[in-house]
């Protein structure tokens, strides 16, 4: 039973890292893995700066209140390689973020977020997340594009019984540059790098990665983008290397300035030096999301 037990734990963890990884919709302002996009709501862009950048010249307000939920199918709902699993998920999350300039190229943000996810057929992978994080920002304005961030996150794991199954704390380094494409095209390339403090210590994990997102404003409502990520991590225990490949597609449409709908499809792969954790999977869904600023 202990064996099973610490087995769904990790499956818990692998999950949960994933998902952060991937966009849903506005309302995600607290990653564990990378400095925040309009995430929260979402997450789950690869995107950090340019979401920000724009909070930081249409927000005269320092609070924002965020929200979403969604709809998702996997076709490996736990991440193995062999004797895949569909499975639906239902996922919900709140955020409470503030934001302060601290001069003309620099902006501070402090943010807490909640969220909760439940499968439909493998109960035991459901799982509660809490996070909390700090974050300075750096847009120099004589770099036009170019931005750079510093962050600290907590992000704590529960599973469906309330029992923790990972607490971390990361600390990131980040910087992109946003080129345009002309009119409403552009692209973003951006490195990130972390180091981790976990407990359990066998999901401690360091990061070196990179990112590269396509975005297109079909029109004022409408926006669509295309990304990829690239993470090597390196796990501080069992001499465990792993690299994984995120790519998606993500449509949102804003029926409101702060309220929109979306959906995306994205395609996660991961190769480790421990075949244990090589696995495909592609997931899919639909949802909601809003943020009220005061």
């Amino acid at each position: 039973m202990l064996h099973t037990a610490v087995a769904q734990d990790a499956g818990i963890v692998e999950r949960a890292r994933l998902l952060q990884k991937l966009p849903d919709s506005a309302s995600q302002d607290v990653s564990s893995d990378e400095i925040p996009s309009s995430s929260s709501p979402s997450s789950e862009d690869d995107s950090f700066g340019r979401q920000l950048i724009l909070k930081k010249k249409e927000r005269p307000r320092p609070f924002s209140l965020s929200g979403d939920a969604g709809i998702f199918f996997t076709n490996n709902a736990a991440l193995t390689r062999h004797d895949k699993q569909d499975d639906f998920l239902f996922s919900a999350s709140a955020a409470l973020n503030w934001t302060r300039p601290l001069g003309n190229d620099v902006t501070l943000q402090l943010g807490g977020q909640t969220s909760i996810f439940r499968y439909a057929e493998m109960s035991s992978l459901d799982f509660e997340s809490l996070g909390a994080g700090a974050g300075i920002l750096w847009t120099p304005a004589r770099l036009s594009g170019v931005s750079f961030a510093a962050r600290y996150d907590f992000v704590e794991l529960l599973n469906r019984h309330g029992r923790q199954v990972l607490s971390d704390h990361e600390f990131t380094l980040a910087a992109q540059k946003t080129f345009s494409l002309g009119g409403p095209h552009s692209l973003t390339l951006g490195a990130i790098g972390m180091v981790g403090l976990s407990d359990p210590r066998s999901a401690q994990r360091d990061l070196a990665g990179g990112f590269v997102r396509y975005q297109w404003q079909v029109s004022r409502r409408l926006e669509t983008d295309v990304s990829y990520r690239l993470s090597p991590y390196f796990y501080n225990s069992g001499g465990r290397t792993d690299v994984n490949h995120v790519a998606s597609w993500s449509v949102r449409y804003r029926f409101t300035p702060d309220a929109e709908v979306n959906s995306f499809l994205s395609f996660a792969s991961n190769r480790s030096n421990r075949r244990a954790f090589n696995y495909d999977a592609v997931t899919t869904g639909l949802g909601v999301g809003f943020v009220i600023h005061f």
